[in-house]
């Protein structure tokens, strides 16, 4: 509180009129008056930072240091690096001709000069600025932040896989190979390198391997070994201990049967471990990112209790932190809350940090969604949709089955707009107009859901009633 109360005298101190001290106003200020000028701006400019970084934590919901990290960065990219600009700008606008260049000719060249000079100093010693104000001083943020950096996207993990079949090309002395991984979704062809000429695809999805009787691949079958499939030697890709498929290598056959030198087999079993790693790498990395997207709706609302405790103290603990149902639904927002959801169906801000995570109809989902708020979400979104299908043969240009359409290709399927527009026949401005018709019919629904589900629950904590039984004379 002190030091606001010291930071906030530099109103005062940049609006006081010092010129009617001397006298004449209009009169050329003494030489000696220029640099207590400069340094009284100086200070001023010093306290209002230090008010702005005392009032900027007051209503925020964002934890204190994610705070100070922004308002840090937006003083020195802003504030800072226009203040240096403009007295480079000053400064060589009344210098005299340099290196004989014209005055405006070595403004525009200092201008930018100073401007790449100034993002350079603060993009290279940005971690030493942040260990000097202990802006990201904490351990788990260091740790995240490592994370972001080390992240195997699926780039880079497609770059990988290249290079790895590239090398097995090299050693297997075959032109083409491929890797193919399983997903939740079925096989998925991860990298490839040459031509896939006459692969089976109707076997790859089901990942059968001729020659083995027909059976799938499972853990019972040596990972060293290959097998012939069509044109292909194939062999399974396998976990770390050896008890999950992940997927297969395949290479183009070179032969009728497998006729690899022990040299080869040595080299190919190297980059058949590299290739299973990085499946594997993959499959923990979207576990982590699977179980960040169910615990972060409840990390959110944490957040924002204790921004309400920061200042609120005992009645901002003690209050209901939840935001009562009926006014959730009653917010005028409310539609946009359901369209920001659908615009991020599969997957985004907009959909895992949406207020309808906190209505009871999807806290009832939970439990069919593995405690995933936002995966029970995305079921309600898709129930609400699915009510809006009409009866009958599905189409896409009659009536009744517009606004469906829509949210399916739109929002389910994800199709762009150009192209949900020419599937069902229409301009894009029509198909903007009915979109909104149809999110509006999708927010009724999710509406007129929850509050069914809010009167079941109140039927069922309702204390039963024991009718008294009049005793009947004998």
């Amino acid at each position: 509180m002190t030091t606001t109360l010291v930071a906030i005298m530099a109103a005062p101190l940049g609006v006081f009129p010092y010129s009617l001290l001397f006298g004449d106003s209009t009169s050329e200020l003494p030489l000696f008056l220029w640099p207590v000028l400069i340094l009284g701006n100086l200070v001023v400019s010093i306290l209002f930072a230090v008010l702005t970084s005392q009032l900027v934590y007051f209503g925020s919901v964002s934890p204190d240091r994610i705070v100070r990290v922004r308002l840090y960065k937006y003083m020195a990219r802003v504030p800072l690096a226009a203040t240096i600009v403009l007295l480079v700008f000053v400064l060589v606008s009344r210098a005299p001709m340099v290196f004989g260049l014209h005055k405006e000719v070595a403004l525009g060249f200092a201008v930018v000069a100073t401007v790449m000079i100034v993002e350079w100093i603060i993009h290279q010693y940005k971690k030493t600025f942040e260990r000097a104000f202990q802006l990201d001083d904490d351990p788990d943020v260091r740790r995240i932040q490592v994370l972001s950096e080390r992240l195997l996207t699926t780039s880079d993990l497609k770059q990988f896989l290249e290079s790895v079949l590239a090398a097995t090309c090299e050693a297997a002395r075959t032109p083409t190979a491929f890797v193919a991984g399983l997903t939740p979704n079925g096989p998925r062809l991860e990298a490839v390198v040459g031509h896939l000429e006459g692969l089976p695809d109707v076997e790859l999805q089901k990942f059968s391997i001729p020659g083995v009787q027909g059976q799938e691949l499972n853990g019972d079958i040596p990972d060293t070994d290959f097998f012939v499939w069509g044109d292909y030697w194939i062999q399974p890709l396998y976990n770390d201990r050896g008890d999950l498929l992940l997927g297969i290598l395949g290479m183009r056959a070179r032969a009728a049967e497998p006729d690899l030198t022990s040299d080869e087999l040595e080299l190919l079993s190297r980059l058949r471990i590299q290739a299973a790693a990085a499946l594997e790498d993959r499959i923990l990395q979207q576990e982590v990112f699977a179980a960040v997207e169910g615990i972060l709706p409840g990390i959110i609302a944490l957040q924002e209790r204790r921004s309400a405790a920061t200042f609120g103290g005992l009645p901002a603990l003690t209050a209901n932190s939840t935001i009562p149902h009926e006014e959730l639904l009653q917010d005028p927002e409310f539609g946009n809350m359901v369209r920001d959801a659908l615009t991020h169906y599969w997957g985004g801000p907009k959909l895992t940090e949406s207020p309808l995570l906190q209505l009871e109809v999807v806290q009832r989902e939970l439990e069919g969604h593995d405690n995933n708020p936002v995966s029970a979400l995305r079921a309600i979104l898709a129930e609400a949709i699915e009510q809006q299908k009409p009866d009958g043969q599905r189409s896409l240009t009659t009536t009744e089955w517009i606004l469906y359409n829509i949210l399916d290709l739109k929002f389910v399927q994800g199709r762009r707009v150009r192209d949900v527009a020419r599937r069902l026949a229409m301009s894009e401005s029509d198909l903007y107009r009915k979109q909104r018709v149809a999110i509006e019919n999708v927010a009724r629904t999710i509406a007129t859901m929850e509050r069914a589900t809010l009167e079941n629950s109140e039927e069922s904590i309702e204390p039963a009633v024991t009718p008294e039984h009049a005793a009947i004379p004998g």
